[in-house]
């Protein structure tokens, strides 16, 4: 009896624990967040303070072994905070490892220069390093599996990012590969790199409670505030996302993004993810503070990477001003024409009262009416300098409004022109050098075209669906059960949904559809023709019944989100 007691309080004991759990405070969260980012002037200066130290030390011994520590403690100074003082101090230390005939420790600088590179976007040459690697003459445990993950992280990121079908389900594969090399005899089961591998195959598969478990061990051998802390928050919002928790997924996030700002990390995740949620929940001015800030970190750890993760986002909030301050000034031009309408309806009440006085002096027979016809009209033209005084209290209201947004529209276009300006600048810098070479390759690389088409068609995904958010259920429901259309990804469209999208905002030109989506016209009438084949009822007005579905109202100010 007393064993079964026990197991009952044991069973509920988690329960209990969850109940007594004192609910979460977002908005405190985001205060803590917002003070933290007024003071980091001083997070920086501290970082900045450890690197002079290491410098002026470094600069005062001759000793390579000792060289090589200071220069090890300045990359890891540098690794989250500038990534191109990072690459240098590495390599540095690969230097003097080769010069000391340390192969052991050469390999693993080896090996850490080409994860930083990979963490910075430059594939090509984490490539290049981990070829340089022999992978059958590692001998040293920790340097094998530092390559295997290392490989393994590269695969990744190139199939994450790779576009084209075959060649990323090949990168995927060697990423597997990789992955399956770093078995549990090279990780202590306590290892946090082991308890990451694990927490992120529970995910990939879908198990949220799975991958909760190992990121609630993890958190347990990290100090609360350090960066890897940070790290550890940031899976555990994906973990609750997955699982579908809204709150504790941003309260995880809010937590990483607040760890990374008092680390003075520049390499922020977490930031401009929290910006993306809350443009999502309405509040713009946080998300704006947020993404600018992600924007001026991304700068300053100086990664295209990072700069391709953020500029969707804040290109989406200055889309966003700029939708706010249409709608602004539509409210303004009607109440201009009320404001005149009401004018002229006073100056006619006016001439007619002064009319109605005329002839009261003429005719004091007719006093009597007059005077009540009098008080009427005094009564009327009170009444209306009464709403003339609350039209101008509105007109008041959206001038303030119409000023803080052109406000803002001014410095994002501001923002816009220096990147320009930063793109002229590098262009002219390669033509003063005459790196022809350079100015060609920079020129003729077609990849900033295709991120940039990329961005496009999240952004025209994201805006349509916040205009139209149940259009994919409406669309289906037009179409037989077995030619419906699943989305992966509820946030994008595939080709066959954008098309019917452009034609619900009423483009139906088959040519103006092509040149947006960048197919052949014979290739969208395919699509359309396909889609309407699968309708239910006459597939003759189909895309009638397309344009038909939902009607967009503007939502209310301070919610509209791209």
């Amino acid at each position: 009896m007393k064993k079964n007691l026990i197991f009952a309080l044991l069973t509920l004991l988690p329960f209990l624990v969850v109940a007594a759990a004192a609910p979460i405070d977002l908005e405190q969260e985001y205060r803590k967040l917002d003070k933290a980012i007024d003071q980091t002037n001083q997070y920086v200066q501290e970082r900045e303070n450890r690197i002079s130290a290491y410098k002026t030390a470094r600069g005062n011994i001759d000793n390579d072994w000792a060289q090589y520590e200071l220069s090890r403690s300045l990359y890891e100074e540098y690794r989250s905070y500038m990534s191109d003082s990072a690459i240098h101090y590495i390599g540095r230390c690969i230097d003097l490892t080769e010069k000391m005939g340390d192969r052991t420790r050469a390999e693993e600088c080896r090996l850490l220069l080409a994860y930083q590179c990979i963490e910075s976007g430059m594939y090509h040459e984490a490539s290049d390093i981990l070829n340089s690697v022999n992978e059958n003459g590692i001998n040293d445990a920790n340097n094998q599996r530092r390559y295997y993950i290392t490989m393994a992280h590269l695969y990744q990121e190139l199939g994450y990012y790779c576009r084209v079908p075959y060649l990323q389900g090949e990168y995927y594969a060697k990423h597997d590969h990789y992955k399956n090399l770093i078995n549990n005899d090279r990780l202590s089961t306590n290892d946090d790199e082991a308890l990451q591998i694990k927490e992120l195959e529970h995910f990939s598969a879908g198990d949220a409670a799975g991958a909760l478990k190992y990121s609630d061990q993890r958190l347990q051998q990290v100090q609360k505030g350090s960066h890897q802390y940070a790290i550890v928050a940031f899976y555990r919002y994906l973990d609750y996302s997955l699982a579908g928790d809204s709150v504790q997924a941003r309260y995880w996030v809010t937590q990483s993004a607040l760890s990374d700002v008092e680390n003075a990390v520049m390499d922020q995740g977490a930031m401009w993810e929290l910006a993306n949620l809350l443009m999502g929940d309405g509040d713009i001015e946080r998300a704006y503070r947020y993404i600018h800030f992600a924007w001026q970190c991304a700068n300053k750890f100086n990664t295209l990477k990072r700069n391709n993760q953020i500029s969707p986002v804040l290109t989406a909030i200055s889309d966003n001003y700029e939708a706010s301050l249409k709608r602004a000034n539509r409210w303004l031009a009607v109440l201009a024409g009320v404001l005149s309408l009401l004018a002229a309806l006073f100056l006619g009440i006016l001439f007619y009262s002064n009319s109605q006085r005329k002839k009261l002096a003429r005719a004091r027979n007719e006093l009597s009416e007059s005077n009540t016809q009098l008080a009427q009209l005094n009564s009327q033209l009170s009444d209306l300098n009464s709403q003339m005084r609350q039209t101008n209290l509105k007109l008041n209201e959206s001038n303030r409004v119409k000023d803080e947004y052109v406000g803002r529209f001014i410095h994002l276009c501001s923002f816009y022109i220096d990147r320009l300006d930063e793109m002229r600048k590098r262009v002219n810098k390669m033509v003063k050098s005459k790196d022809l070479d350079a100015l060609h390759k920079f020129t003729g690389d077609s990849e900033l075209r295709d991120n940039n088409l990329n961005e496009l068609y999240e952004i025209f995904d994201s805006t349509f669906l916040h205009l139209f958010p149940n259009f994919v259920n409406d669309f289906n429901a037009l179409l037989r059960p077995e030619c419906r259309v699943t989305l992966p990804d509820p946030e994008t469209l595939n080709t066959d949904v954008r098309i019917f999208a452009l034609i619900r905002l009423g483009i139906e030109d088959s040519s103006r559809i092509a040149e947006f989506l960048h197919y052949s016209v014979n290739t969208i009438y395919n699509y359309r023709a396909k889609i309407k084949n699968g309708a239910l009822g006459d597939r003759d007005t189909f895309e009638a019944r397309v344009k038909s579905i939902g009607m967009y109202s503007p939502p209310e100010s301070g919610v509209t989100q791209e």
